[in-house]
């Protein structure tokens, strides 16, 4: 792991603000060399990542994006992206000369770089430096950057197909295969649970994001990079836990107020989008038998709306069929999602406290009073953006359908008259 700085706390009454948000770098240094010189260039130590910069005073602002495009996608490498002001040189990409004045025999600000934002409460975002991009206009140098999150290693790595291994391993064992083979940096922290059904022996043929996601799948688990920048694996019995079911916030208004915590946002949008509704679900397993599971409410009020998997690596047919009622549960219902949701934790104790808490994953409530009733929404977090610049910081949340939707009556459905949608 990388031992990140620890970042004081600010002064007692100093207001919340983005100043507070730090960019931190961890430039590689070159270890000692027999001499000092280029003699055995071959024998140098590896780069050491001790050299931590505080780029703040350099960055104007900075973006981060993370999570899933739609409730059928996979938690993608989180991006993040900022502008330094570069004049001292120390972010050129043709600097290759470390603090210590050695030669690391590549960029120093380059791809690999480990980068960090965060405030002393907490990360908001850890990965690699990606790209780096020099402008100089008239002697004024500007850099550009962009990173991934721990994700990205793995997205860039596509390795040899194997002989066919690993006939019975979990999906821990097999997590840790795949990231060892894509040779990720041993600074990326991973937590990974241990995973619960045998899967099929596997060559590793795909790419090794690919197949980590086809793990998690096969498993009925999520595979993504935590803001800390740990590979987390959650399985059925860990997303069964309060952290993933319980709403770490409830969003409201000044019109209906509820106990516990509550945040106002910016503003919100409710969609209902039926082409999100998935009610028969089919999964396979290789070489098995498909198995279907269907929501006969969901299929009165929307027609048949189905989606398969043929591809996953679990050893049993019975599995196919915990699978796919995973997947119905997560689909069958997606009659109403909320995108965006904006805050702005500058200006809030409550939104800054929950921009350091929000995970992909995260379940989330909306309340909202409006035309004489209210709007009662449970919802789990799929993507999660922060805008930050010298004098604002916005996060916007992107929620998918959730299983509960209650509080309106209804019309030509399914049911008459009912309080609450059915499952």
């Amino acid at each position: 792991m990388i031992p990140w700085p620890p970042i004081p706390p600010p002064a007692a009454g100093t207001a919340l603000g983005a100043d507070l948000v730090h960019l931190t770098l961890a430039l590689p240094t070159v270890g000692d060399v027999w001499g000092g010189g280029r003699w055995g260039t071959a024998t140098w130590d590896d780069l050491d990542y001790n050299n931590f910069h505080d780029a703040s005073c350099d960055c104007h602002g900075v973006s981060i994006e993370r999570g899933r495009g739609s409730p059928l996608d996979h938690a993608a490498p989180a991006r993040a992206s900022f502008d330094l002001d570069n004049h001292a040189g120390l972010y050129s990409p043709w600097n290759t000369v470390d603090v210590n004045g050695r030669d690391a025999l590549g960029p120093i600000m380059g791809p690999g770089v480990p980068v960090r934002v965060a405030t002393a409460t907490g990360p908001l975002f850890t990965g690699f430096v990606k790209t780096v991009v020099e402008t100089d206009d008239g002697g004024e140098s500007t850099v550009n950057v962009s990173a991934t999150d721990a994700l990205g290693f793995l997205g860039d790595a596509n390795g040899y197909e194997q002989g066919a291994q690993g006939a019975n391993e979990l999906a821990g064992a097999r997590l840790t295969r795949i990231i060892t083979n894509a040779q990720v940096p041993a600074l990326v922290d991973r937590s990974l649970a241990t995973g619960v059904t045998p899967l099929q022996a596997t060559t590793l043929a795909k790419g090794a994001l690919e197949e980590a996601w086809l793990t998690a799948d096969s498993d009925g688990g999520v595979f993504w990079c935590t803001p800390a920048g740990t590979l987390r694996y959650v399985d059925p019995p860990g997303a069964e836990a309060p952290e993933f079911t319980e709403p770490i916030a409830t969003f409201t208004d000044d019109v209906y107020e509820v106990p516990g915590t509550t945040l106002c946002p910016i503003s919100f949008t409710v969609t209902s989008d039926r082409d999100h509704v998935k009610n028969v679900v089919s999964v396979a397993r290789v070489g098995g038998t498909a198995q279907t599971v269907t929501d006969q409410a969901s299929i009165n009020r929307h027609g048949v709306r189905s989606t398969s998997r043929t591809d996953l690596i679990h050893t049993t047919d019975a599995w196919s069929t915990t699978v796919a009622r995973f997947m119905l549960d997560r689909l069958s219902n997606a009659a109403v999602s909320i995108s965006p949701i904006d805050g702005v934790p500058t200006d809030d104790d409550a939104w800054y406290a929950f921009a350091h808490r929000v995970d992909l994953g995260s379940r989330v409530q909306l309340l909202r009073a409006r035309f004489g009733q209210v709007l009662n929404v449970v919802a789990t977090v799929d993507g999660i953006s922060h805008h930050i610049t010298l004098d604002q910081w916005t996060v916007t949340l992107k929620c998918a359908p959730g299983t509960q939707v209650k509080g309106y009556s209804h019309w030509g459905t399914a049911i008459w008259g009912s309080s609450r949608w059915l499952k």
